[in-house]
């Protein structure tokens, strides 16, 4: 795996778990300002990488509602 495509992941994980994003699209709206998109656009836009980043975009906002919950 090359280090631009490792980079986007860990980018894509930290802007989910950041509370700003509701979902994978706007995440990968984000992300496809940065170098490396196209390499790893295959990985965004797979049905398991959209369902993990979903689900860490909802855990992100529900902490940020209530810093408790974490």
């Amino acid at each position: 795996m090359s280090e631009e495509l490792q980079r986007i992941k860990a980018l894509a994980r930290e802007l989910a778990r950041s509370g700003r994003f509701i979902g994978w699209r706007l995440v990968a709206f984000e992300l496809q300002f940065e170098p490396g998109f196209a390499e790893a656009s295959p990985w965004i836009y797979s049905l398991s990488t959209q369902e993990e980043l979903d689900g860490l975009c909802s855990e992100a906002r529900k902490r940020r509602r209530d810093p408790k919950a974490a």
